[in-house]
């Protein structure tokens, strides 16, 4: 996919119309090959975007170094992909949990198990 997203839903059964318990975005934000800033000026960028509330590390991943944010309901990873191709966004939304409870582990689970082939 050169660009575009996919979106996945961890679901229980919900009744129509509530809030879906967790959602996940994949993104791959088009960026020129060798572009990408390194993890940490990456880093520094999202938390001065980010504001004072949110958490903003760089963490090492199985897949390599990732930004990692965490808000009260949202967590994200920022990827750096193989070859200098840029940042692969996984954006998990948590609205009726918050991400310091079990779905909050399970996202992060999700995103330590990324791999490259």
């Amino acid at each position: 996919m050169s660009a575009g997203a996919l979106e996945f839903f961890l679901r229980t059964e919900v009744p129509e119309g509530a809030t879906a318990p967790a959602s996940l975005l994949i993104s791959w934000p088009p960026m020129p090959r060798g572009m990408a800033p390194a993890p940490e000026e990456f880093a520094e960028a999202m938390t001065e975007r980010a504001g004072p509330e949110a958490e903003v590390k760089v963490v090492d991943l199985p897949a390599g170094p990732a930004v990692r944010l965490r808000g009260e309901s949202s967590l994200d990873y920022h990827v750096r992909m193989p070859g200098e191709a840029g940042y692969l966004h996984l954006a998990f939304s948590l609205p009726l949990s918050g991400t310091e409870g079990p779905m909050g582990r399970l996202c992060d689970a999700m995103a330590h198990s990324l791999r490259w082939l």
